[in-house]
C-alpha cells in the first residue's frame, strides 16, 4: 500500500459497510480494506462494522490487523452510541445502515460514499433484463421491493441537509448524470474522490513492442454490464483478418455467464480461457505478461480494473460511455470504441498491431495518468483530509 501522510491528530472512526474481507472471504469489498489500511498508516484508528441484518447476535473477528464487528442495525446503534468514535464512514448507504448513526444526539460527522446500485434508478442496468419476459418481471419486482423505496429514502436523506452528513462520489459523471438526476436532488455537501489504484501492486512496467500482440481481459461474468459479449465478438471480427494468428488472447474471469459467453471463441488456438477468480497478485502477474487490456463496458462509475491495468502499463481498450472518458482519453492514453461496437474494438487492436510507436506512447501515458488521477495522493489522502476536516468541525 502506498504510504499516506502521518497525522498527529488522534482520530478514531467506525467504518460501516455491507461486507468486509475475512480469512474465508478474502475479496469481499477489498476496496474498503485498502482504504482502511491507508487510514491506519496515516495514524487514524479504524474499526469496522459489517452490517448484516439477519445476524441476531453480533460477533467479532480480526482481519489483517483490523477489528471487525458483524451485526444488525440494533447492534450498530449500540456500537454507534459509544463516544469513542469521532466519525462514521459509510459505504453503500441504506436506511438500516445510516439511521442508527443519525439517532445519536451529538454532532459526530457521517461521511457517505456512493458507489452505484444504492443510488441508481432501477432501469440503469437495462442490459441485464432484455433477454426474456421473466427477466423483465424480476426487474420490475425488484423495482418495487428495493429500488423505489431505496431511492426515496436516499432522496430524503440528502434533502434533510443534516449538517452532520456529507457525501463522496467516485466520479463527476456518476454524481452529475446518475446520482443527482435519479435521486432528484442537488448535493450541498459533496466531494468527488476516485477509488484508489494501488501503484505498488500495479506499478508501471515498460512494455516491449511485441507485447501489443498479447491481449488480456479480466472481468466478472455475472452481468452484461461488463460487455464480455462485445469482447467475444471483437475476437470473432479479428479472426477474419490476416494477422489474427499473430495475436494471443487471455480471457479470464468468473461467473455464471462465462462458459456460454466465451463458447464461440473456445475453438481458437490463440485464445486461452481461464474460468476462475484471480487475486490482486495474480492479476498483476498477468498484467506483466500482456500489453493490451480489453475492457468494453455498458456502465461504469469508474472502472477500477481498467484503471489498474493502465497503471501497470497496459493500453486500455474500452468504450466511450458512462464515466470512462473521465479517466481515459482516446488516442491520448487509451483507445475508446463507440458504444455497442465490437468492430471498433477490433479496429483498435488492429491499429495497435500496425503501430507499435502508438502502443508504446499510450502505454506510458495511461500509467502516468492513473498515478496523477487515481494514485494515493489523489484518493485516500483526500479522504483522510476530509475526515480530519469533518472531525474538526
Amino acid at each position: 500500500m502506498p504510504q499516506a501522510p502521518t497525522t498527529t491528530a488522534k482520530v478514531k472512526v467506525l467504518v460501516v459497510c455491507n461486507a468486509y474481507p475475512s480469512e474465508k472471504a478474502l475479496y469481499r469489498n477489498g476496496f474498503i480494506h485498502r482504504r482502511t489500511k491507508a487510514y491506519v498508516a496515516a495514524g487514524i484508528e479504524v474499526e469496522i462494522f459489517y452490517h448484516h441484518e439477519p445476524i441476531s447476535k453480533a460477533y467479532s473477528y480480526e482481519y489483517d490487523g483490523v477489528f471487525v464487528t458483524v451485526g444488525n442495525s440494533s447492534a450498530l446503534e449500540e456500537k454507534a452510541s459509544r463516544s469513542e468514535y469521532d466519525a462514521f464512514l459509510v459505504h453503500f448507504a441504506e436506511e438500516k445502515r445510516v439511521e442508527p448513526l443519525l439517532k445519536q444526539t451529538d454532532h459526530r460527522p457521517v461521511i457517505i460514499w456512493i458507489h452505484g446500485f444504492e443510488a441508481e434508478a432501477w432501469h440503469r442496468r437495462w442490459f441485464n433484463f432484455i433477454e426474456s419476459a421473466q427477466q423483465i418481471r424480476e426487474a420490475i419486482a425488484k423495482r418495487d421491493t428495493y429500488y423505489e423505496p431505496q431511492l426515496a429514502y436516499f432522496h430524503d436523506l440528502v434533502e434533510r441537509n443534516d449538517p452532520r452528513v456529507s457525501f463522496v462520489n467516485v466520479s463527476k459523471w456518476f454524481e452529475q448524470h446518475v446520482v443527482q438526476p435519479d435521486l432528484g436532488v442537488r448535493f450541498k455537501d459533496s466531494r468527488v474522490i476516485h477509488n484508489l489504484v494501488d501503484t505498488e501492486i500495479f506499478p508501471y512496467v515498460e512494455k516491449t513492442a511485441n507485447q501489443r500482440k498479447n491481449i488480456l481481459s479480466i472481468r466478472p461474468y455475472a452481468s452484461r454490464k461488463y460487455a464480455n459479449d462485445q469482447t467475444v465478438k471483437a475476437i470473432l471480427h479479428l479472426s477474419e483478418r490476416p494477422f489474427f494468428s499473430d495475436l494471443s488472447f487471455t480471457i479470464a474471469g468468473q461467473g455464471k455467464m462465462f462458459e456460454d459467453t466465451t463458447a464461440p471463441i473456445a475453438k481458437f488456438g490463440n485464445v486461452k480461457l481461464m474460468n476462475r477468480f484471480f487475486n490482486q497478485e495474480e492479476i498483476s502477474a498477468l498484467h506483466r505478461q500482456h500489453g493490451v487490456f480489453l475492457s468494453p463496458t455498458r456502465f461504469d462509475s469508474q472502472g477500477v480494473s481498467m484503471c489498474e491495468a493502465a497503471s501497470s502499463g497496459l493500453v486500455n481498450l474500452s468504450t466511450s460511455v458512462a464515466a470512462v472518458p473521465e479517466f481515459f482519453t482516446d488516442h491520448v492514453d487509451s483507445l475508446l470504441a463507440a458504444p455497442e461496437s465490437p468492430e471498433d474494438l477490433a479496429d483498435n487492436i488492429e491499429e495497435l498491431y500496425f503501430n507499435p510507436d502508438l502502443f508504446s506512447r499510450l502505454s506510458k501515458a495511461g500509467s502516468e495518468r492513473m498515478t496523477r488521477q487515481c494514485g494515493v495522493g489523489a484518493t485516500v489522502n483526500m479522504e483522510i483530509d476530509l475526515i480530519k476536516e469533518k472531525v474538526k468541525g
